[in-house]
């Protein structure tokens, strides 16, 4: 009878055995490692990081690989290599240009409430944010948890208020730089401003011309836009897909140029903005028809510079934000200040959490950064919960 129940035991466990693989994703033109693949099957998910690299663990033996612009990847274990390529999707060339872009607006418009959930409902994040001083890593902040959103869109009857954002945090990991030498506090932005800025989504109207170019097989357009507004404000240029089956924003890029951006002064120092880039990812929810972020990442490059020009450092701030889990109904408690800087927020670390996530993997640069730091450093005062 013992021999039974261990049989069994042994038969059971085996049923629930993990594939387990670490791999890196390229483009199959240009061999560039591609950011924010979506790695899936229907029980287990990850992404990849900025190097390209993922690590994807699941009790099945199916694995996709998807990103928009890319052509779906379908594989199990067995054929799964340490490395992948992924074929861009195909566009025509042949431009049309479109000097109302009204037509394109009013059908995205018109499928707001089909494609999107417009009211309160709850998700699952995961926010990296990332700085880097002259080109050298400064601060890292991973945060996961759980948000409760008022809406995903906001149409015309809705406004944005301090309360749309209530977020409930369960794990975070963060180091770095408080202050620099030049006795500089770069302010990171709060979970109020991350999420609202990752739905600005208008970049069409009288004041862009859009060119349109369908894919090959006519399910996707492409929507790429310039700003037409005098040189002398700067450019907002970028670009749209959209699924022509139902009108839905499948991804939405834009790049902001200030040609002559004006200096904001504090006490200290001078600050102005040299560029901000905004790239956010759409996927659809099968068992729901709706539309959630699925990532998206916001890149800032400010410039600093000292009284009397006594110093000039570039700034680089990078945000990436990844949800799952969408469309839940249960409330959450709000356990931090949503419009506190983000650096500033306590949390207690959770090494074992941290040890085995595979959300989003740390890149080599990442975690010479966080042994650095770890290290002693009187130069500088560091700030971790890592410790």
């Amino acid at each position: 009878m013992k021999l039974t129940i261990l049989f069994f035991i042994v038969s059971l466990y085996s049923c629930f055995a993990q594939n387990q693989h670490e791999g890196i994703l390229l483009d199959s033109e240009t061999e560039e490692p591609i950011e924010f693949v979506n790695i899936y099957n229907g029980k287990d998910y990850t992404i990849s990081n900025e190097e390209g690299r993922y690590a994807f663990s699941t009790s099945l033996d199916s694995v996709m690989f998807y990103r928009i612009g890319y052509n779906k990847l379908n594989t199990t274990f067995e054929k799964l290599k340490d490395t992948l390529f992924l074929n861009k999707s195909v566009f025509e060339l042949n431009e049309v240009v479109v000097t109302n872009a009204k037509t394109i607006y009013e059908r995205i418009k018109d499928s707001v409430t089909t494609n999107y959930l417009l009211e309160p409902h709850t998700e699952t994040f995961f926010l990296r944010t990332l700085l880097k001083k002259n080109n050298k890593i400064v601060r890292l902040q991973d945060v996961q948890g759980r948000v409760r959103r008022k809406t995903l869109i906001y149409t015309g009857t809705l406004e944005l208020e301090k309360k749309d954002y209530e977020v409930e945090v369960q794990n975070m990991r963060k180091i770095g730089v408080s202050k620099d030498e030049n006795d500089v506090y770069f302010t990171f932005p709060s979970l109020h401003n991350v999420f609202k800025e990752f739905i600005r989504l208008n970049a069409m109207g009288p004041d862009f011309e859009v060119t349109e170019q369908p894919s090959d097989d006519e399910l996707k357009t492409r929507v790429d836009f310039n700003s037409n507004v005098p040189e002398t404000n700067g450019r907002a240029f970028g670009h749209y897909i959209i699924n022509n089956m139902d009108n839905a924003i499948l991804s939405f890029n834009v790049n902001i140029v200030p040609f002559h951006s004006e200096i904001e002064k504090s006490a200290k120092v001078g600050s102005r903005l040299i560029e901000n880039k905004v790239s956010i990812f759409f996927k659809e929810d099968v068992s729901t028809g709706l539309y959630f972020i699925n990532s998206a990442k916001r890149e800032g490059k400010i410039e600093v510079t000292g009284p009397n020009s006594s110093f000039k450092d570039v700034y680089e701030m990078n945000i990436i934000l990844t949800t799952s889990k969408s469309f839940g109904k249960k409330d959450i408690k709000s356990n931090v200040n949503e419009h506190k800087d983000i650096f500033k927020l306590k949390y207690r670390y959770n090494a074992d959490y941290w040890s085995s996530q595979n959300q989003l993997l740390l890149t080599a640069e990442m975690q010479e950064f966080i042994k650095k730091m770890g290290e002693e450093n009187k130069q500088f005062k560091v700030k971790s919960n890592m410790r």
